[in-house]
């Protein structure tokens, strides 16, 4: 009984090293480019991906009474098209490599983010980099898209009540602030864009 006792505090002990490095998460580095873009990198090598994400200080909260919405609409607008392709290219593109997508827009950011093989990161980063900055913005694409986005909001918050609550908690909450506004907009803001 003491030998398997004292085993299993020997085996224990030989353990803890072991848990303490597997709980250590990886080191996070951050540097600034020279554009002013803030980089963070943390590697973690379990697995051969690699996942960018496109944060930007633009949410729900910035934005001016009854303008409630466009955060939300411009994340959908980029996806219509660039300079280098045109609507849904890239997310061909990227489906072909394997990759998953996706784009949230919240009260303070807007995240743009793509998961892929590692060996492909630089596709990830030039898709990003071109949809940031030559995305076409064309007026004929926003009224459609608006539409879209107000199914969105019957179907995710006009229909569940308790979405509907919680908005309505908000605005009442936050009466003098911009986290009054939902991110999706109010409707009658979407329907007067």
């Amino acid at each position: 009984m003491n030998t398997s006792r004292s085993t299993f505090v020997l085996s224990f002990i030989a353990w803890l090293p072991l848990m303490a490095s597997a709980a250590i998460p990886p080191a996070t580095q951050d540097f600034v480019l020279d554009n002013g873009l803030k980089v963070v990198v943390r590697e973690d090598h379990r697995s051969p991906i690699v996942t960018a994400q496109l944060w930007i200080k633009v949410g729900s909260s910035y934005e001016p009474p009854g303008q409630s919405g466009l955060s939300h609409a411009l994340e959908h607008m980029v996806y219509k098209g660039s300079s280098k392709a045109c609507a849904g290219e890239f997310s061909a593109i990227l489906e072909k490599l394997g990759a998953s997508e996706n784009a949230v827009t919240g009260t303070d950011f807007t995240v743009y983010h793509q998961t892929l093989s590692s060996g492909r990161a630089g596709v990830a980063f030039e898709i990003l980099a071109d949809l940031m900055s030559t995305a076409k913005l064309d007026a004929q694409d926003f009224t459609p898209e608006l539409k879209v986005i107000q199914e969105e909001r019957r179907m995710h918050v006009d229909d569940e009540i308790t979405v509907l609550a919680h908005e309505r908690l908000n605005s009442i909450a936050h009466p003098a602030s911009g986290y009054r506004t939902p991110t999706i907009g109010w409707m009658h803001d979407l329907q007067r864009m």
